[in-house]
């Protein structure tokens, strides 16, 4: 069985930073089990279970958001993008040309750019020109590639560490995997949020290291939670928090080779 994007994530981060550990996914979950079993080295266990956090709305209505106008299909593009325009820009006009200045960009072997921060590329000084789009990442996403275009990076620029802590709270709290945990009757019942891209917010957030000053608050059926999110080109950013302790910021591990 093909694991999930966040499965695989999850696994590798797992086994990286706790040498000598396997992450087992449970091939077996018709009865709502968790999704992996963790066996240290020493022989004890945990249970993870791995959830994504992003924007469940968006991605239920993809469709409906290309017939806003919000997106459109790349046939330059290799990959799919998300672009965050400035305030002032024209959407109809980036509908119609972001796909050629996002080959260009493809092209000098970026996947990703945020204008401004010290980035000499002529392509992309091109596009923050004329299409004012300031900032833009990849997406792993299925086939056929797409470019969707998000609100205004002016709201999206300012990194704020609550975005990501309510996030992680809101998985937390999430009755399906509260119970999965509980019903694993082990001691240690870990949750591996997997945050996407396209919940830019939270993302950013723990891209940048923006650590919140609190500590998550998290149900009695969680003991640790995770939060990695892929940077391309860069790797994997990963926190780690035992209840009732703060965060901790355990850096970026290399990739996950496909």
């Amino acid at each position: 069985m093909k694991l999930k994007r966040s499965e695989q994530v999850a696994k590798y981060v797992i086994e990286t930073i706790h040498e000598g550990a396997r992450a087992e996914h449970l091939l077996q979950q018709s009865a709502g089990e968790y999704d992996i079993d963790l066996k240290y080295g020493d022989g004890t266990s945990a249970a993870v279970e791995v959830t994504s956090s992003t924007i469940e709305d968006l991605q239920q209505t993809l469709a409906e958001i290309g017939k806003q106008g919000c997106c459109v299909r790349a046939t330059a593009c290799r990959n799919s993008w998300l672009v965050h325009p400035l305030p002032k820009a024209r959407i109809k006009l980036i509908l119609e040309k972001v796909d050629r200045y996002l080959s260009a960009i493809e092209a000098e072997g970026r996947t990703e750019f945020f204008a401004g921060h010290g980035q000499a590329s002529s392509s992309v000084s091109q596009i923050l020109h004329d299409l004012q789009i300031d900032e833009a990442l990849t997406l792993q996403l299925p086939p056929p590639a797409c470019i969707w275009v998000q609100g205004p990076s002016g709201q999206g620029s300012m990194v704020r560490p609550g975005d990501l802590q309510r996030a992680i709270e809101v998985e937390a709290n999430k009755t399906d995997n509260r119970r999965k945990l509980e019903a694993s009757g082990r001691a240690q019942r870990h949750l591996f949020v997997y945050v996407e891209p396209l919940n830019f917010e939270p993302w950013s957030a723990l891209i940048n290291r923006c650590i919140p000053e609190q500590p998550p608050v998290l149900p009695i059926e969680v003991t640790h939670v995770w939060a990695a999110a892929e940077v391309p080109d860069d790797g994997i950013v990963v926190w780690v928090a035992q209840r009732p302790n703060g965060w901790q910021d355990l850096g970026v591990i290399p990739g996950l080779k496909e």
